[in-house]
């Protein structure tokens, strides 16, 4: 069966042509950094995914080389196999994971909070792992680079062709050309990376989770009207992509990309406090460690019901049992229903509002 990787890299094609232990059955075009292949592993009879990055000569023997083939973390993707192939390339061999990735969730439509905010702990515990026990940083932590094991309903962080040995946390390493969209601040404005960087792209990933606006394939929805108007009476393509991408950089350095307001309004000034945090500007000020990234997270699903958006209401339980269903019945009214043992009956304990509703439905 054919690969159709015309637009591999020849010497990638060779290496893989090569390959008698592996049986090569597909090849992916991602778009981004690397070429991605599926094989069979013939005398283990398992499934790999080989992914190829632009690697310098004996990169499988550097310092990160060596500290990712050792990792074994549920929520990191484990480095079967790491080695250099000539001229340029550094080869990653790991586990298949038939479950996708946090971007396909993302795009299928509504998650409920307790979901997103799992999965938020899930990454977390990996990127702690990275950070605290082996002093690497990501540098590429979007959805698309976190897998989800459905079986175990577990994210796992993948795409570590990027990761850098941090040795001194007060000093950045440099950023890489990941989707730059993703990028904090300081990367922006000044190429410079840090633990707290990772952060910053958690926080993306937790606001894109639970909701907000990110038109992650059309850069002019980013933009308000005027600077919209402004971007499209430019006349060359280039040059019209260049000024949308400075606008967009100006909004990312002063921290005003993402909009709370487009977040559902059912998730209270906590869930934004804790985003805010994440996604500070001044990546001193937000949270020094995915320790106590992941710490608020679990406040968050201590604190808060499970919230669901169903296509004619809003669904609330607990984790006591309590279940109540919120309804638009008007363009400013609304109703509330609680489940008991003979079914679903109206709550009237509210004035009628969507804040009275939800009240009753968050504290009953």
């Amino acid at each position: 069966m054919p690969l159709n990787d015309e637009q591999a890299p020849a010497k990638i094609k060779e290496y893989i042509q090569g390959l008698t232990d592996i049986e090569v059955y597909e090849y992916v075009t991602r778009g981004a950094v690397g070429e991605v292949y599926f094989g069979h592993r013939k005398k283990l009879k398992d499934d790999v995914v080989l992914k190829f990055y632009d690697g310098k000569e004996h990169y499988d023997s550097s310092e990160e080389a060596v500290i990712l083939k050792k990792i074994d973390h549920p929520n990191i993707l484990k480095v079967i196999d790491l080695k250099f192939v000539a001229p340029s390339y550094a080869l990653f061999t790991s586990p298949k994971i038939d479950g996708g990735d946090l971007q396909g969730v993302i795009d299928a439509g509504a998650i409920s909070t307790h979901d997103a905010l799992n999965m938020m702990a899930g990454a977390l515990m990996g990127c702690n792992e990275l950070h605290a026990k082996h002093q690497l940083v990501h540098r590429d932590l979007k959805p698309g680079n976190i897998l989800v094991d459905l079986t175990a309903k577990k994210p796992i962080i993948a795409d570590l062709g990027a990761v850098k040995k941090v040795t001194d946390p007060h000093k950045p390493v440099t950023a890489t050309k990941a989707t730059w969209i993703y990028l904090p601040p300081e990367s922006v404005a000044g190429n410079e990376y840090y633990f707290q960087s990772d952060i910053y792209q958690l926080g993306i990933v937790m606001f894109q989770l639970l909701g907000g606006f990110f038109p992650l394939h059309n850069q002019l929805e980013w933009l308000n009207i005027p600077e919209r108007r402004s971007v499209e009476k430019i006349a060359n393509s280039i040059a019209r992509e260049l000024k949308c991408t400075d606008l967009l950089s100006e909004k990312i350095k002063k921290g005003k990309l993402l909009q709370f307001d487009t977040l559902p309004g059912h998730l209270d000034a906590n869930f934004k406090r804790v985003l805010n945090k994440a996604l500070n500007p001044d990546y001193t000020k937000r949270f020094q460690s995915a320790a106590e990234f992941l710490k608020a997270i679990h406040d968050l699903q201590r604190d808060y019901p499970n919230y669901l958006q169903k296509p004619d209401y809003l669904s609330i339980l607990h984790s006591d049992g309590k279940e109540f269903r919120l309804f638009k019945t008007s363009r400013t009214n609304y109703s509330l229903e609680q489940k008991s043992t003979a079914g679903w009956r109206k709550n009237n304990k509210h004035s009628g509002t969507f804040d009275s509703a939800l009240s009753v439905a968050r504290g009953y």
